[in-house]
C-alpha cells in the first residue's frame, strides 16, 4: 500500500496540473469604446493574433491579448470580416464590400498596410466571410452570406486565386470554410440568397475539384455560420436564424454524416468545441451559452456578448470575439515546461503510467525554438486529439493527458511530437 501511494505521489509530483481553465475578459482588448462589434480573430502563436471590426480596423497583440494596438484603420468604408495569417508577416483580411475589387485584402508587414487582391480567376465573390489558412501557403477563402455563394483557393499565400466553388444550385450563400488537410474540407451557408431557405454543408475531398452537399436542414428561414472541428473527424456548425427554435449540427465522420443538437430559441453565430462535451455557443440574441455534456443542456456562460467567432489553439488555449475579446486558458493546465535546459537531443519519452486510467503523463524534449505538435491518432490513423499545436521554446515539457476531458474509449492509441525535420511516434493504452 504504500508502495503504490509513493508511485501516485511521483506522478503527481512530476506532472503536476491544473483544471482552472476558464474564459476571460481580456481588458485592453478592442471594443472598449462600444464603436462596434469585433468579427474575426486569428493567432499564429501563443503571443501574437490579430483581430479585425465590422468598421474597418484592424488590431495586433505581441502579448497573448494583453495589450492590443491599432494597426489599420480603413477610411474608404470596408466593412471586415475574416481574418487569418500564413506567418507574422503574410496575411489576408476579407470585406462584406460588393465591390469586386475590394473583397479580399492582403498584408505583408503583419497588418499595417494592406493592398486589395486583384489576381482572381473566375467569377469573384461579392464579399469574404471566411478565411481557412490550411499552411504556410495555402488557404480557402469563402463567401459572402447574402448571395454570391463562392469558395476560392490560394497556393502561393494569397497573391493569386482561383475559384473552386460557384454551384448556386448546390449552395447560394457561404459564410465559412475549414479544411482539415490540404484536399479535404467543408464550406457552410444556406440554399437562398434572401436566408429563407434551408442550411446547407458541401463537402470536397479533392482540393476543390469537386464538391457534394453533405446536409441540408428541414426547416426553412436559416443558414449554416461558423465551423469548429475538435479533429479531423469531429466538428460542429452553427446555424444561425432570426426567430424560433435553433439547432447546432455535429458530425463524427469527418463531415459526410451530420446529427442534430437541439439548442434554444436564440440567433446563433459563433460556435467553439474543446471537446465532444464542452462548448460554447454566442450569437447576435446576446449572451454566450455553454454545454458540459455534449449539448444535452446549456447555460449561460457569464461572458461575452454578440461573440461571432472561436479560435482554438490548442485544448488549453483558445480566442473568442464578439463585444471584446475574451481568452481560454489557465494556470499550467495541460502542458507544463519542467526545464528550460536544452536537451542533448528531440526526444519523446513513453507516457507514463502505461495502461492508464484516467490520466497519463507525455514528456518530450526539443533542442530549438519552433512549431510544435503532439497528436493523438487511433488504431486505424485517424487523427483523434490535437494536444500541442504552437510554437515552443527549446526545453523539456510534460503534457497531462486525462480522458475525464475527451470521450475516448478503451483500446490501442499512437502519439506522434513533430517539430522541424524530427517526429517520433509512442503507443500508449487505455485501460477502462
Amino acid at each position: 500500500m504504500k508502495i503504490i501511494l509513493l508511485l501516485v505521489l511521483i506522478i503527481s509530483s512530476e506532472c503536476i496540473y491544473s483544471q482552472s481553465l476558464q474564459w476571460k475578459l481580456l481588458p485592453d482588448s478592442p471594443g472598449i469604446t462600444g464603436s462596434g462589434r469585433n468579427e474575426d480573430i486569428y493567432f499564429i502563436n501563443e503571443n501574437t493574433g490579430w483581430c479585425v471590426g465590422y468598421e474597418g480596423e484592424v488590431y495586433r497583440t505581441t502579448n497573448g491579448g494583453n495589450n492590443w494596438t491599432t494597426v489599420f484603420n480603413s477610411t474608404f468604408g470596408d466593412q471586415f470580416r475574416s481574418v487569418g495569417f500564413f506567418d507574422e508577416n503574410t496575411g489576408l483580411l476579407g470585406t462584406l464590400i460588393s465591390d469586386s475589387n475590394k473583397v479580399l485584402y492582403r498584408t505583408t508587414n503583419s497588418g499595417f498596410n494592406w493592398t486589395p487582391v486583384s489576381n482572381i480567376n473566375g467569377k469573384r465573390p461579392q464579399g469574404i466571410c471566411g478565411i481557412c489558412i490550411v499552411n504556410s501557403n495555402l488557404a480557402y477563402a469563402c463567401g459572402r452570406y447574402f448571395g454570391s455563394g463562392r469558395v476560392i483557393k490560394t497556393t502561393d499565400k494569397g497573391l493569386t486565386w482561383n475559384l473552386v466553388f460557384s454551384d448556386t444550385v448546390v449552395a447560394k450563400t457561404l459564410i465559412d470554410v475549414y479544411f482539415w488537410s490540404p484536399d479535404s474540407g467543408i464550406a457552410v451557408g444556406g440554399n437562398s440568397d434572401n436566408l429563407l431557405g434551408n442550411a446547407v454543408i458541401v463537402k470536397t475531398t479533392n482540393g476543390g475539384l469537386s464538391w457534394v452537399r453533405v446536409h441540408v436542414t428541414p426547416r426553412q428561414s436559416e443558414w449554416c455560420w461558423k465551423i469548429s472541428f475538435i479533429n479531423s473527424n469531429t466538428g460542429y456548425v452553427s446555424i444561425e436564424r432570426f426567430t424560433g427554435f435553433a439547432y447546432i449540427l455535429k458530425t463524427t465522420n469527418s463531415g459526410n454524416n451530420w446529427s442534430e443538437i437541439p439548442f434554444r430559441n436564440y440567433d446563433e453565430e459563433g460556435i467553439g468545441f474543446v471537446n465532444e462535451n464542452t462548448g460554447w455557443v454566442g450569437g447576435w440574441t446576446g449572451p454566450t451559452y455553454q454545454t458540459t455534456n455534449g449539448g444535452a443542456n446549456w447555460s449561460q456562460a457569464g461572458w461575452g456578448i454578440n461573440v461571432n467567432r472561436f479560435r482554438f489553439l490548442s485544448d488549453t488555449l483558445a480566442y473568442a470575439v464578439g463585444d471584446r475579446v475574451y481568452k481560454y486558458s489557465g494556470g499550467t493546465v495541460g502542458i507544463q515546461n519542467i526545464s528550460s535546459e536544452i536537451p542533448a537531443g528531440f526526444s519523446l519519452k513513453q507516457n507514463y503510467p502505461n495502461p492508464f486510467n484516467p490520466a497519463t503523463c507525455l514528456e518530450f524534449g526539443i533542442t530549438e525554438t519552433g512549431f510544435v505538435s503532439l497528436k493523438v491518432y487511433d488504431q486505424l490513423g485517424r487523427e483523434v486529439l490535437t494536444l500541442v499545436n504552437e510554437i515552443l521554446a527549446p526545453g523539456t515539457y510534460n503534457y497531462q493527458l486525462s480522458t475525464v476531458n475527451y470521450n475516448l474509449s478503451s483500446g490501442i492509441y499512437f502519439y506522434r511530437l513533430s517539430s522541424g525535420n524530427n517526429s517520433s511516434v509512442k503507443k500508449m493504452i487505455i485501460l477502462k
